[in-house]
């Protein structure tokens, strides 16, 4: 038997959330409900426990929005859930936000109400892409296991097509730091889902995407704060982290002393020995 396609509904009003209840259960052959939440707070716990492929959710909710809980999902650096956003009123600005978080449809809500079948066919047309993600899974399984064994050739191979694309992922994060190109983006540019691309950049460098990012702005920012006359602020925009306060918090997480001081201790340390006349 084919194994079900786990659904979560994150929803606050209860008559709707019954009804999208009713709906799923009635394609029981294809959708499991694994869980219900009032609110994104409670729906981000329950994604973390149950790892559902789809994920229905209402935008307004209280303690935490379904923006908020997509953009927390998204700093969990793993899959996203094929997202379905479900809002009472068209407002562009939202659906424009839901789609650049990664939501994969936006519907209204009362229109699903009202058409039996339009969230479960809305569902159904994203099953492919869930098949296909579960297809890199099963390669990036089959990689680690011949690693283990010592048999992988595409880690000993530097001119194999992985490594000529992982070696190209790089050179594209180097070639300009101010701008900010996301896993998913790269992802979508060398035609990998977004775990596998993940998998391998973390074979291939030991540090995950973000890491690597952040590593190689503190190293720039490290160079321009001992050869310029910058100011910290413009050191910052320089690496592409414009919000000055987190480059701080990332640079004495990563240096351990802030910008300033170490530019203050290298200066010390460069600056020329002044001798006393005896």
């Amino acid at each position: 038997m084919t194994a079900l396609y786990k659904v979560l509904i994150v929803e606050d009003e209860k008559p709707a959330r019954e009804v999208f209840k009713q709906m799923i259960a009635q394609e029981k052959e294809i959708f499991e409900l694994v869980g219900e939440a009032v609110n994104g707070k409670r729906g981000l716990e329950l994604f973390k426990e149950f790892q559902p492929h789809f994920l229905i959710t209402d935008i307004t909710m209280p303690v935490m929005s379904g923006i908020e809980m997509l953009q927390a999902l998204k700093q969990l650096e793993q899959d996203m859930p094929e997202t379905i956003i479900l809002s009472c009123h068209k407002d562009f600005h939202f659906a424009q936000k839901a789609i650049e978080l990664g939501a994969s449809s936006y519907l209204i809500k009362e229109d699903c109400l009202v058409q039996e079948s339009l969230l479960t066919d809305t569902l159904k047309n994203f099953i492919p892409r869930i098949c296909k993600r579960e297809d890199d899974r099963q390669k990036i399984e089959t990689i680690e296991r011949k690693n283990d064994a010592g048999l992988s050739e595409e880690g000993t191979d530097l001119a194999s097509p992985v490594n000529s694309i992982m070696m190209s992922v790089i050179e594209q994060l180097r070639a300009d730091l101010t701008v900010s190109i996301s896993l998913e983006d790269m992802a979508a540019k060398v035609g990998y889902s977004i775990p596998y691309l993940s998998s391998l950049f973390k074979k291939t460098t030991g540090q995950t995407y973000t890491q690597y990012m952040m590593t190689m702005r503190v190293q720039a920012a490290k160079r321009l704060l001992l050869t310029t006359d910058l100011r910290t602020f413009q050191v910052a925009e320089q690496v592409g982290m414009e919000n000055y306060r987190h480059f701080n918090k990332i640079f004495k997480r990563m240096v351990g002393m802030s910008p300033k001081e170490f530019k203050q201790s290298n200066h010390q340390l460069h600056s020329p020995i002044r001798t006393e006349n005896r």
